[in-house]
């Protein structure tokens, strides 16, 4: 089916390192398309995947909004590390050339934090598989801090939690840790029999950052058992996390909000009441999804201007919260 050649759409790409959401909207904010591909961060996957991901779902998009190409008024790619110069550079390179100067290029944290804040100032405090607080101020200066990746960073991540985890299992089975209910938990979750087993079972694996950001589900499970190894790795994780939202405060204003995103952070976690006992600024919890975020970013960049029944829209039809992942 084709559209009247009238009609105006706008593509948002949110781009984690676990999955990529991606909507196409109209000029009202009406959600015509969502699709949902392989993780798009292009510091932790090899670059011919990411680019080829991308055109994937973005020819998806616009087979189900009934479109085509040229209908597309503007494309906002939101991914982990594309405000990094080499990265950034590498997707014009490969985008520029088809989408001109309808394509936006941002870190995939403006995404989320425009999901709380719809393009106003703020700073979006990020825990999924990563970590990072990013800001972006009324003059429009952009700020991070933390988002360095697994290997240097991510404090308060799932990948950390999920880490904490795995060592409290770990220690308990050396004898320098108490017991926890943690142990039988992973056990389980790998399927080993053995503490001993998961050495083999996680250094083996494709993919072990992912591994360990999926145990952080049961970090939580177990913390709020009482189980107190895993209290302690929760809590830890909070005030890392507080961490990052109070040294992003203090170099760019303390007077801005700060969005929660993430998958640690859009539910009702403990990790995310933690946080807000903690908390000593204004939190703004999204009723919209990041990829929402980037819809918005696209609209705004056309000129089109976020009224109450434009975000209602926006949001109205996303399902469960922010994509996960936020580093690079």
């Amino acid at each position: 089916m084709q559209v009247n050649k009238t009609r105006r759409l706008f593509i948002g790409i949110d781009g984690g390192g676990s999955k990529t959401n991606a909507a196409i909207c109209d000029e009202t904010g009406e959600i015509v398309g969502r699709a949902v591909g392989e993780g798009t961060n292009p510091l932790s996957r090899p670059w011919p995947q990411v680019e080829d991901t991308i055109r994937r779902l973005v020819d998806e998009l616009i087979v189900q909004a009934g479109g085509w190409a040229d209908d597309v008024e503007a494309i906002f790619l939101g991914l982990a590390g594309a405000d990094r110069p080499e990265v950034k550079g590498r997707i014009e390179d490969a985008f520029g050339p088809a989408w001109g100067g309808r394509l936006q290029i941002d870190n995939d944290a403006a995404g989320a934090l425009y999901s709380g804040t719809w393009g106003e100032p703020g700073i979006v405090l990020i825990a999924g598989t990563g970590s990072i607080a990013y800001a972006l101020t009324d003059t429009g200066a952009r700020h991070r801090v933390g988002g360095w990746g697994y290997l240097l960073g991510d404090e308060g991540s799932g990948y950390d939690l999920g880490r904490q985890a795995v060592i409290a299992v770990l220690r308990a089975f050396d004898g320098r840790g108490a017991p926890t209910l943690l142990s039988e938990l992973v056990i389980r979750h790998f399927e080993v029999d053995r503490p001993d087993q998961l050495i083999a079972r996680l250094y083996s694996s494709p993919n072990p950052r992912k591994d360990l950001a999926e145990v952080s589900v049961l970090a939580e499970r177990a913390a709020e058992a009482g189980d107190e190894a895993a209290a302690r790795c929760v809590n830890q994780a909070a005030r890392s996390l507080l961490e990052l939202a109070e040294a992003c405060r203090s170099q760019t204003s303390d007077s801005m909000p700060v969005v929660l995103a993430g998958g640690l952070l859009a539910a009702d976690t403990m990790l995310r009441r933690q946080l807000l006992e903690l908390a000593r600024f204004d939190v703004i919890i999204p009723r919209a999804a990041p990829v929402s975020g980037c819809l918005a970013a696209a609209l705004l960049r056309a000129g089109l201007k976020m009224d109450e029944k434009m975000k209602t829209r926006l949001a109205g039809k996303q399902t469960n919260g922010a994509e996960e992942d936020a580093h690079g």
